[in-house]
């Protein structure tokens, strides 16, 4: 702040300003929020020095190519020897590695040839298992089948039906009449339809990620709705340091939005194994570039906290107005901790808060925009992007298309939205 009080010594200086003095009329609203504005700050370095730190060496970093390659080799060296000597070790070391690795998610139904095993089957581990390791094999060399469960299903139990027609010649005692019955529909090219039905039936897909951002949703309006009252008032500047402020956070947002811009393509250079269609943005923090994703959290924070002073100190304090700007606060401090807890369940509760707080918080803006003098230039543009960002949200949260597409599409429109709103407040602080 110090260099923009220099620049303000050289001006004129106001009437209400008495030489040697303190400007009068500086209300107790406006030093605390520059006492906000600073704590901000220092929470966020806080934050970047924490995110920033060299990870413990036992963390689990990303799979590598040998890595991929030894799991595809022993899932396949597993169907042709299911009872070898040291089969046993090697399912343990699969079933770690397909648990731990954080960069692949292997599609996985217990159920699915389970129910018709059971414990009597003597056999049972080694054809169950099977499943899993042929089918995470199949994943690692179709990355852009990964995401058709069925595919996967598919390739896990054709996988385990080669170890049990192996496991046949050496143990008679591993004839199972319902493992038979699947032969013969692959012998007749019907197993593919089969196993679909016994996934409709024994997998159906979870719906975890829809409720936890519906509960996300629920906890991100009820803390927006305890904040809204910091907003509720008309705050008076004079014109020129409105004018000032404004100008200023349009160059926070924007530089902002630029940097998450940049650093979110040159990420996609530096990592192109990872396909963007289906993979989420977070998924970059594992790896030696995970230093830049993680900056990207905070950034976003930034620019979402400089938006959110920059219209509490423009923008009528209306309902609707409060509590949006009470939901980017929460938005702010959710981002910021998606960036401190890099994964497990902090990190997920922290992105089920933000991303349905980012569209109602845009939404009830946008109505404020609507009735506000000098801002209804920007309310169809703005209500457009937030229903944008509630079209890429209900089918990412569903579990439905490209959800990795979804997301960068959801972020994008946030970006244009919060430029927007900052190049209006340019506008708006002359206009007042």
């Amino acid at each position: 702040m110090r260099w923009f009080l220099c620049a303000r010594s050289s001006r004129v200086r106001p009437p209400d300003v008495p030489v040697g003095g303190r400007p009068r009329g500086v209300n107790l609203p406006e030093r605390r929020g520059v006492l906000i504005g600073r704590v901000a700050l220092v929470a966020g370095a806080a934050f970047l020095v924490h995110a920033l730190q060299v990870p413990p060496a036992e963390a689990r970093g990303p799979s590598t190519r040998e890595e991929r390659a030894k799991a595809v080799a022993l899932a396949r060296w597993l169907e042709q020897n299911p009872l070898a000597e040291n089969a046993t070790a090697t399912r343990q070391w699969l079933r770690e590695w397909t648990v731990e690795v954080p960069d692949i998610h292997f599609a996985v139904c217990p159920d699915l040839l389970g129910h018709a095993l059971g414990d009597g089957y003597p056999h049972s581990r080694e054809v169950g298992e099977q499943v899993v390791f042929s089918g995470a094999a199949f994943t690692i060399e179709h990355r852009t089948e990964a995401r058709d469960r069925v595919a996967v299903y598919n390739a896990g139990v054709e996988g385990a039906l080669r170890a049990y027609e192996v496991l046949l010649k050496s143990r008679p005692d591993a004839r199972s009449a319902f493992l038979d019955d699947l032969v013969a529909k692959r012998g007749r090219g019907g197993l593919a339809d089969h196993v679909a039905d016994l996934a409709n039936v024994k997998c159906k897909k979870s719906r975890l990620e829809l409720i936890a951002h519906l509960v996300g949703a629920g906890v991100g309006l009820v803390l927006g709705l305890l904040i809204s009252p910091r907003f509720r008032g008309d705050r008076t500047h004079r014109v020129e340091d409105g004018a000032t402020r404004a100008r200023i956070v349009r160059r926070i947002v924007v530089i902002c939005a630029v940097y998450y811009l940049v650093a979110a393509i040159a990420l996609q250079i530096l990592k192109p194994e990872f396909d963007p269609r289906f993979r989420f943005m977070s998924e970059y923090v594992f790896g030696p570039y995970g230093w830049l994703m993680t900056t990207t959290f905070f950034v976003l924070g930034l620019g979402v906290l400089a938006g959110v002073a920059g219209l509490r100190a423009v923008h009528h304090s209306s309902p609707s107005a409060r509590v949006g700007l009470g939901l980017l606060t929460v938005v702010a401090v959710s981002v910021c901790l998606a960036g401190v807890f890099k994964a497990g369940i902090p990190h997920l509760a922290a992105g089920a808060v933000a991303f349905p707080s980012i569209v109602m918080a845009t939404l009830l803006l946008s109505r404020s925009f609507r009735q506000a003098a000098g801002w209804q230039a920007i309310h169809v543009v703005s209500l457009s992007l937030a229903l944008g960002m509630l079209a890429a949200l209900v089918p990412m949260v569903a579990e439905v298309g490209m959800q990795g597409l979804l997301q960068r599409a959801f972020s994008f429109l946030f970006l244009v939205w919060l430029s927007v709103v900052a190049h209006q407040l340019v506008r708006a602080s002359k206009g007042s």
